[in-house]
């Protein structure tokens, strides 16, 4: 076995440096690298809740990290903080950089201290009316024990005290209201556009919140917590899942903290105060920072009707026979030919479209569907819900423990059984991160069934900014394999037997094994091979290990890779021959892909699962063949366009430099994502 393998943490930390350079580079419209900022951000959150979380985890176990194929995460951690840190300081130069462009744009974010005379009257109001109401400031005592903090909110540590400096200070905490706007924006004036975050409002009205007691001077710095975000769940499902999902969403509130981050600028007094009072004193885990926190809001700074500083919204473009497609109906179409829908160059609406006629088709006996995450209003649910009112057998399975959709998806099962649709809350022991939807419609007096597989989830808010690929077909044996999966679903003892599809955790790992090997054994002939695969994560040892031998036998190793990437890669590594980059550019790349030479027959997969452990053993993925000989070579010129991109992809070699791939002398420009969207409109 290999001993080249990257922690896949440190990975990901350079995949999120991808997503700064596009906040840093001056050739993305200026809105967008704002929202780049935000996304980083909030990137950044996540990974701290779950990542980091896991690590300290692991850290308490000593020397048995060995036994699980792992980096030391003691060694792990130390790096993560040093990267943090260094790119800490490319974001704070990335965001002096966007405020100063803005404000060449004759938008300026304002603070408390630089309020023009004009504004104040409006401002004094907006606050009193809409602010003031949601702060309930609490005060810091000596003896008073301090409740638990959250973890999604911010705070305002305040500091009051008098202009003349006698009497004893006091200290209080504001918890910043979430049901607000983060950035406000005033009333414009002429042609300059003034924000303010909503942490500045806050400060500029402390003297009112705090006007009964003996004070006039407030000092205030922002505070956060990032906590463990683990749901910790036993097997005994004899307890409502309900009420597992409900407690361990209330026991993330209170998770232990592995990430404080404070203002900076805070005085040494107060930050022990506070440290004392939240029981962080000697914790390793206090990270000093800049004014503000939570940036992830930056995703939604206001757009202000400037859409000459954004990028060009998706073209709602649709496949060439749509036309046929609406004037005979989806099922008589699909008889004849899959549709293949590339998102968002395609627009997800014409899934719903798609369930919209099912839901009404007097033929149409049931609807099967699995959810992840759904959008906030999801017309998926709707339409789901209409069909279940039309008579329809609706069957949703609901995965309660999708990650930060727990409590959403919990929402969504309670509406659904209100509505008559019936309800399958997971399966016990794997998480469900198959995306399916089963039609099954009465023809002739028997059943046929329509399929619909895709990579990413039936979410239509996501599906604007996600690259993704969404199958529909008539295949009956696909059909077959899915009704399969469901039925598994009802009754778990029984391992679903599949023709078409691939699902993990069954024969997931095996199918890719032997795939590998088949190319393997053909190289080895003199037969062309070759391995070309797409996925977001690429972190299984085994499969890692496999990609190293097949590269060595003489297989044509070629990986597109968005986030964590634990391969080593370059002319040092266990195999030099293999090339890989990663694509972070206008949406982000979603889609998993898996292309075997298979000879001079190539074949094509599209799945749910990336390479990492958890997809292979410990999930419900599917994959699915493309058997229409067209959308497979369709997928294959997809997958080229991209690996010849060298304008938005990264070198992934062995120290993750992010190098850009750039045009050879005389070779054109390709940006595969715009070449995309313009192939697919025409």
């Amino acid at each position: 076995m290999h001993n080249h393998f990257r922690s896949k943490e440190i990975s990901w930390l350079s995949f999120n440096e991808r997503v700064l350079q596009e906040a840093a580079n001056p050739e993305v419209p200026l809105l967008e690298r704002v929202k780049f900022l935000g996304i980083y951000s909030s990137n950044l959150d996540e990974f701290f809740r779950v990542r980091v979380a896991t690590l300290k985890r692991l850290a308490t176990l000593g020397d048995r990290y060995r036994e699980l194929n792992i980096p030391n995460p003691v060694e792990t951690l130390r790096q993560i903080n040093a990267i943090v840190a260094r790119e800490n300081q490319s974001f704070n130069k990335a965001y002096t950089q966007v405020i100063k462009n803005l404000a060449d744009e004759n938008i300026h974010v304002i603070d408390n201290r630089t309020v023009p005379a004009k504004h104040q009257v409006w401002l004094k109001e907006y606050f009193q009316d809409n602010v003031a109401p949601r702060l309930m400031p609490i005060m810091l005592k000596t003896s008073a024990k301090l409740p638990q903090l959250k973890d999604n909110p911010m705070y305002l540590a305040v500091r009051l005290t008098k202009k003349n400096n006698t009497g004893r200070p006091a200290h209080s905490i504001i918890e910043i209201p979430g049901d607000l706007p983060r950035f406000v924006v005033l009333p414009k004036s002429g042609k300059t556009t003034l924000i303010m975050y909503l942490d500045d409002i806050i400060r500029y009205g402390l003297s009112e919140i705090f006007l009964h007691l003996p004070y006039d001077h407030f000092e205030s710095y922002a505070i956060k917590f990032t906590r463990d975000s683990e749901l910790e769940f036993d097997d005994d499902f004899t307890d409502s899942v309900y009420d597992k999902v409900a407690e361990g969403l209330l026991a993330r509130q209170g998770g232990f903290p592995v990430r404080s981050n404070y203002d900076a600028t805070i005085p040494p007094q107060f930050l022990r105060l506070l440290n004392k009072k939240l029981n962080l004193s000697g914790s390793d885990n206090l990270y000093p920072g800049a004014r503000y926190h939570n940036r992830k809001d930056l995703i939604d700074f206001p757009q202000l009707g400037r859409s000459d500083l954004l990028y060009p919204p998706p073209a709602k473009v649709a496949p060439k026979r749509l036309k046929r497609i609406i004037k005979e109906g989806f099922f008589s179409a699909l008889k004849k030919k899959d549709l293949l829908l590339h998102i968002p160059y395609h627009s997800f609406l014409i899934f719903i479209d798609f369930l919209r006629e099912a839901s009404m088709d007097p033929l149409v006996q049931s609807i099967q569907v699995t959810q992840y995450r759904l959008a906030k209003n999801s017309f998926v649910a709707r339409a789901l819900m209409a069909a279940a009112h039309n008579g329809k057998d609706v069957t949703i399975l609901v995965e309660p423990q999708a990650r930060f959709d727990e409590g959403a998806n919990i929402a969504w099962a309670n509406e659904y059984q209100r509505n008559g649709v019936r309800v399958i809350l997971g399966v016990q022991g794997l998480k469900v991160h198959s995306k399916l939807c089963l039609v099954s419609r009465r023809e002739h007096g028997k059943l046929r069934r329509y399929t619909a597989l895709g990579t990413g989830n039936f979410n239509e808010l996501s599906a604007k900014v996600f690259s993704d690929h969404l199958l529909i077909t008539a295949n009956c044996e696909i059909g077959d394999d899915a009704s399969a999966i469901f039925e598994f679903f009802e009754r778990t003892y029984k391992a679903p037997k599949l023709k078409h599809l691939v699902a993990a955790p069954f024969n997931l790992r095996n199918f890719i094994r032997k795939r590998i090997q088949i190319e393997m054994a053909n190289a080895r002939k003199g037969i062309p091979a070759g391995l070309s695969i797409k996925v977001n994560n690429l972190s299984d040892l085994e499969t890692i290990n496999l990609l190293y031998d097949a590269a060595n036998a003489g297989v044509k190793v070629r990986l597109i890779v968005r986030g964590m990437f634990s391969m080593i890669t370059g002319p040092e590594s266990p195999a030099p021959s293999i090339e890989a980059i990663g694509i972070v550019d206008k949406y982000l790349e979603h889609s998993r892909m898996f292309i075997f030479q298979n000879e001079d027959s190539p074949l094509v997969y599209l799945s749910s699962a990336d390479f990492l452990p958890r997809n292979f053993d410990s999930r419900i993925e599917t994959v699915f063949p493309i058997l229409d000989s067209k959308l497979n070579k369709q997928l294959r010129d997809f997958f080229e366009l991209q690996w010849r991109d060298n304008v938005k992809a990264r070198i992934l070699n062995k120290t993750l430099s992010n190098r850009f791939r750039r045009p050879k002398e005389g070779e054109e420009k390709i940006r595969s994502q715009f070449v995309l969207e313009k192939q697919f409109r025409s």
